[in-house]
């Protein structure tokens, strides 16, 4: 006993092999959760960007887009798709459709564009011979098969005190240049509300 004493107090700094050993396993677990955890962390990060891409995106909406030309058009609108280079986390899609648009030009020479989806809820806006309700002649307008409000050519509500949509439809910028071109300010906005609010 003495003698182990006494080696011991002569290597003060020295461990026994057990020890070196429980300290090389603890490094070699603490790497290995480590790895682990990054590795893990790879997809986790992937999903966490393409879950969260769509709050992120931005430059589609808001954009100008040239969609007609001023001779094609006439006082019936007519529906016309906007598409764009769509990005999502991973890949960038050329050519795919973020929505429709319809285009008309008045009696007055104006060109007039409006969202093809219903302020309400959001359903496709289509047109169609529809009975007027003073004169009983059949007139072409707008009308939202989902819940039965009908506008005007102009894009007003025909009956607002009846009508399910708060407000009429969104119209959009237009602008023709001086070869003829029509481009059209694509934008979104908020359903179900009366304020013509964009996002």
């Amino acid at each position: 006993m003495e003698n182990y004493a006494e080696n011991r107090q002569d290597h003060p700094g020295q461990d026994s092999e057990e020890q070196r050993e429980d300290r090389r396993h603890f490094v070699k677990s603490a790497l290995a959760v480590g790895l682990g955890a990054a590795c893990a962390a790879v997809p986790v990060y992937g999903g966490a960007r393409m879950a969260l891409y769509p709050l992120q995106q931005t430059g589609l909406s808001g954009k100008e887009y040239q969609l007609t030309t001023l001779a094609n058009l006439d006082e019936t609108p007519r529906l016309y798709s906007v598409t764009d280079t769509v990005a999502d986390a991973w890949v960038s899609s050329p050519n795919q459709p973020i929505g429709n648009v319809y285009i008309r030009k008045t009696a007055e020479g104006e060109v007039q564009a409006f969202q093809a989806v219903c302020p309400h809820a959001g359903c496709r806006i289509k047109v169609d011979k529809q009975k007027d309700a003073e004169s009983g002649d059949e007139v072409t307008l707008f009308f939202c098969p989902c819940h039965g409000d009908v506008f005007s050519l102009d894009g007003e509500r025909v009956s607002p005190e009846t009508s399910k949509s708060a407000r009429s439809m969104d119209s959009l910028e237009t602008r023709v240049d001086e070869e003829g071109r029509v481009f059209v300010k694509f934008q979104n906005f908020r359903l179900g509300c009366a304020e013509k609010s964009p996002v």
